[in-house]
C-alpha cells in the first residue's frame, strides 16, 4: 500500500517545487533484487539467533547469540568481505559464564563497530558493551551498567564525531519504581555516568528505546511509554551532543499517541533536525499495523503512513535503516516480520525521498530460503545499491535454527 505522508503541497513548501517528471518519479518503487540468503553458521549444533548487523559498503559485519547447549547464549562475531566467505565466528565475550542476549551493533566512520547487548538473565540482567576495529581487534567487554535492578533492550548509535551514544530499558526507583530509558554517552573516549531521560508520567514504565544522530550531531532517543490504559510513542532530542534532553516548551514530545498500543518504535537519523521512524500501531479496524513518518523539525512529524497491516495478529520485530545519497536526499528501508511470536515472511519497504512515500508492494527477502513460519528479527543496513539482511529462522526442509544473511541489490526507478 502506497500512502503519501504529507499533502503534495506541504512537500512542496518543505522541499521546493518538484516538477512533474520528478513527482512522477516519486511515486515509482525502487526495484529491489532479493539474493539467496546464506545460514551462519551453515550447520549449527545448537540454534543461532538474534542477529545484529553492519556494513561499511565492503564488509558485511554479523553478530549474533549462538545456545551453547547448558541452557546460555554466547555473543559471537563475524564478517566477510564482498561476496566471499564468512570467517569463522569469534567470541565477543570469552569470559561470559551467563547469558549474552539481545546485541545491537553500528559501524563509526573509522570502520570500528560498537556492540551492545544484555548479558545475564531476568531478573538481574546488565548491558554489556565491546568494540571490534577495523583489523578485527577485539577489546576486553565492558559492563555499561551493574545493578541489582533489570536492565534490557540495548541500542547503540556512533556520531560522525565518534561520540558514542547507548541507550537501554531499566528500573528507576523513584518517585516509584518503574522502567525508564536510560543513557550513557562518551567524551573524550570514555563514557560518562549513566542518566535517565526524561518521562511524562514518571510512574508509568518506558519501554522499546532507540537512538540516533542527524547529519548536525543531533540526538534522539525514542521509546514506547505508558500512559495508564496504552502505549503512545515518545522522542526526545539533545542539541548538545547528549548532555542535555528535552522538548519544546508546552510540548510532550509524544510523536504518536492515541487510544491503542504503539511500541517497538525504531529510529535513523537525516539532515539537520531529520529523522525517519517506524512504529507498531493499529489501523482503523483495528488490526495490527506498521506505520512510519519523518519530521524536518526535530519534533513535528509529518502525518503517518501505513506501510502493512494484519488481520491476524502478524507484524513484528520492526528494522530501519537509512542511506544519505549524493543528490542529498535519503533511501529509507523498513524491514519487518509479517507473522506472528513464532515468525513469518522477512518483508521489507522502501522509500527514495526521504520517507515521504513507499510507493509499491513489500519485498519478501527470506523467499525460498527458509520456512515461512520461522523468520523472526530481522537487521538490516544499506550503501548505495546493496541493502543487507540478516535473521533468524528455520531453514526450508527442517533443522536447527541459525542466523540467515543476504546481500540483495536495489535500483532506485529512473525519472
Amino acid at each position: 500500500m502506497t500512502r503519501k505522508l504529507l499533502p503534495i503541497a506541504l512537500l512542496a513548501l518543505l522541499s521546493g517545487c518538484p516538477s512533474e517528471e520528478e513527482e512522477a518519479a516519486d511515486l515509482k518503487p525502487i526495484e529491489i533484487t532479493v539474493a539467496t540468503a546464506t545460514g551462519q553458521p551453515a550447520t549449527p549444533t545448537n540454534p543461532a539467533i538474534e542477529p545484529a548487523v553492519a556494513y561499511d559498503g565492503t564488509r558485511v559485519h554479523l553478530v549474533y547469540c549462538q545456545h551453547d547447549g547448558s541452557g546460555n547464549h554466547n555473543l559471537m562475531y563475524t564478517a566477510r568481505v564482498g561476496a566471499g566467505s564468512f570467517a569463522s565466528p569469534a567470541p565477543l565475550h570469552p569470559a561470559s559464564a551467563g547469558d549474552s542476549r539481545k546485541p545491537h551493533c553500528c559501524l563509526d566512520t573509522a570502520g570500528t563497530l560498537h556492540v551492545v547487548w544484555e548479558e545475564g538473565t531476568s531478573p538481574n540482567r546488565d548491558i554489556w558493551y565491546v568494540t571490534i576495529n577495523a583489523v578485527g581487534t577485539i577489546s576486553t567487554a565492558t559492563p555499561l551498567t551493574a545493578t541489582p535492578e533489570d536492565e534490557a533492550s540495548p541500542r547503540v548509535h556512533v556520531d560522525a564525531s565518534g561520540r558514542v551514544h547507548a541507550v537501554w530499558q531499566g528500573i528507576a526507583t523513584s518517585p516509584s519504581p518503574s522502567s525508564a530509558v536510560f543513557y550513557r554517552r562518551t567524551q573524550a573516549g570514555l563514557f560518562l555516568p549513566a542518566v535517565i531521560l526524561p518521562k511524562v508520567n514518571a510512574g508509568q514504565p518506558a519501554e522499546m528505546p532507540d537512538i540516533t544522530t542527524d547529519a548536525f550531531g543531533r540526538v534522539y532517543a525514542v521509546w514506547a511509554e505508558q500512559n495508564g490504559t496504552s502505549r503512545d510513542i515518545r522522542m526526545v532530542r539533545s542539541d548538545d551532543n547528549g548532555a542535555n534532553f528535552g522538548h519544546p516548551p508546552g510540548g510532550t514530545g509524544f510523536v504518536a499517541s492515541g487510544s491503542v498500543d504503539l511500541t517497538f518504535p525504531r529510529v535513523a537519523g537525516g539532515k539537520d533536525g531529520e529523522v525517519f521512524l517506524a512504529y507498531l500501531g493499529q489501523d482503523s479496524q483495528g488490526d495490527r499495523a506498521v506505520f512510519a513518518t519523518f519530521t524536518q523539525s526535530g519534533y513535528s512529524m509529518a502525518s503517518p503512513g501505513q506501510l502493512a497491516s494484519s488481520a491476524t495478529g502478524g507484524l513484528r520485530d520492526l528494522a530501519i535503516a537509512a542511506f544519505h545519497r549524493g543528490d542529498d536526499k535519503y533511501n529509507v528501508f523498513v524491514a519487518f516480520n509479517d507473522g506472528g511470536p513464532t515468525g513469518g515472511n522477512i518483508v521489507v519497504r522502501a522509500s527514495h525521498n526521504n520517507g515521504a512515500n513507499f510507493p509499491g508492494k513489500a519485498k519478501d527477502l527470506s523467499q525460498g530460503s527458509t520456512q515461512p513460519a520461522s523468520n523472526r528479527l530481522p537487521a538490516i543496513a544499506l550503501d548505495d545499491n546493496e541493502l543487507i539482511a540478516a535473521w533468524e529462522a528455520q531453514p526450508q526442509g527442517g533443522g536447527v535454527v541459525r542466523i540467515w544473511q543476504s546481500t540483495n541489490s536495489y535500483k532506485l526507478p529512473k525519472k
